[in-house]
């Protein structure tokens, strides 16, 4: 029979059960842990990332449970030591979280109200082109205050002025200028005496000499296009030539078509002369010749014996020609006004262009930046009101400064 004390010491198989239950439990609490690891490592992810709504994970009672030994099994009959639970690791996760895009700030500036009293928007190179086309035009269209259409009305006024001063100098005065002084000539001038003064001197060796201007005086004559006028113009030309026989059969030919005496004698016909020259190759140059040079002064009916052909020069004067040639410079002077108008235009049209845009941006600048004018700090307040049925007025007003 046992004693008393080898009744209560367990047995050696009852110990090995124990341990074998206590290692079994342990095993089925490490599984519980790995299984509930990655609920764990999302949990402490989402609280990592700081997603919105995000809690820290809470275990259950039956995780607390099965996490951890049971409290009668936590040590041996025997006295074991206490087994700590074993740590999960965490384990992250990738970032899928979307990020909100970026916003692109964009600096706004505030344009004032537009008000009524200060006009409309008007663009500044619309307005320069019109003025460049039509000085003042740009003004105009700029508008708004009675100083743009003063100014309109000024650079139009401007360039009709002298638009109208250009005709009149230029064309009607010029024109009129050169009808007088041709019609003088065709009066006091003739070819034919000219000719016959140069026929008779023409014999002479230093004749060619003192008569420098003579190819170009046939050149506006004759037309050499054809060959009657090459024939002509060869006559012409011959006439420098010292060969009395050459000038003779040449010569005679070119009198012939070009004599004017007809004109002068015996009743002077000035209509009828003018329209002959007009024929001329070149009038222009040919009235320019006879009084621009000294070897033409015996065609002039007032030089008459004072004209002498020497070696050197030819001598001769004629009040007929300074006269004619006192026309023909007023005409040139009228012909010279030309270019100063053309300028004057040119100018009137720059201004104006210019103008014009500095005017719409200005108007433009006082719409937008707020650039008070003299009345947006002027203020009236004004009221009828009655009292005890008698009407009573008043009326304030202010301008700041």
């Amino acid at each position: 029979m046992r004693s008393k004390a080898d009744q209560s010491a367990p047995s050696a198989p009852t110990v090995h059960r124990g341990l074998a239950f206590t290692t079994a439990l342990l095993s089925a609490a490490f599984l519980v842990c790995l299984a509930a690891a990655p609920a764990r490592a999302q949990s402490s992810n989402d609280d990592l990332y700081g997603v919105p709504g995000s809690t820290a994970p809470v275990a259950s009672p039956a995780d607390s449970a099965a996490s951890r030994p049971d409290s009668g099994a936590d040590s041996l009959s025997t006295g074991s030591a206490v087994v700590a639970p074993v740590p999960v690791p965490i384990i992250a996760q990738p970032d899928t979280v979307k990020r909100a895009p970026r916003v692109r700030v964009t600096r706004e500036t505030t344009i004032n109200p537009l008000d009524t009293r200060r006009g409309e928007y008007r663009n500044p190179k619309k307005a320069l082109f019109m003025s460049l086309i039509v000085p003042g035009l740009g003004q105009a269209y700029v508008g708004q205050t009675a100083f743009n259409y003063a100014r309109a009305a000024f650079y139009f006024g401007t360039e009709a002025t002298l638009g109208i001063l250009w005709y009149q100098y230029t064309v009607v005065k010029y024109d009129r200028e050169v009808k007088r002084y041709r019609r003088y000539a065709d009066n006091h001038f003739s070819a034919g005496r000219y000719e016959d003064e140069a026929y008779a001197a023409s014999a002479a060796t230093s004749f060619k000499d003192i008569n420098p201007y003579r190819t170009s005086y046939c050149e506006a004559l004759i037309n050499r296009e054809s060959s009657t006028g090459a024939g002509l113009y060869g006559g012409c030309v011959n006439l420098l030539i010292p060969d009395s026989a050459n000038v003779s059969s040449s010569y005679q030919n070119f009198r012939a078509a070009y004599d004017d005496n007809t004109f002068f004698s015996p009743v002077a016909d000035p209509a009828g002369l003018s329209v002959k020259r007009s024929t001329f190759a070149d009038p222009v140059e040919f009235y320019s010749l006879i009084g621009s040079y000294q070897e033409f002064i015996a065609g002039w009916d007032d030089a008459g014996s004072s004209v002498v052909y020497s070696d050197s020069l030819i001598a001769g004067t004629s009040a007929h020609r300074d006269s004619y040639n006192s026309m023909r410079d007023r005409a040139q002077s009228y012909s010279r006004m030309q270019a100063w108008f053309i300028g004057g235009l040119v100018i009137n049209h720059i201004a104006s262009a210019l103008d014009a845009a500095l005017t719409a941006r200005r108007n433009n600048r006082i719409l937008y930046e707020g650039e008070a004018r003299w009345y947006d700090n002027f203020d009236v307040h004004g009221g009828l009101a009655f009292e005890r049925g008698r009407p009573l007025t008043h009326l304030a007003a202010s301008l700041a400064f």
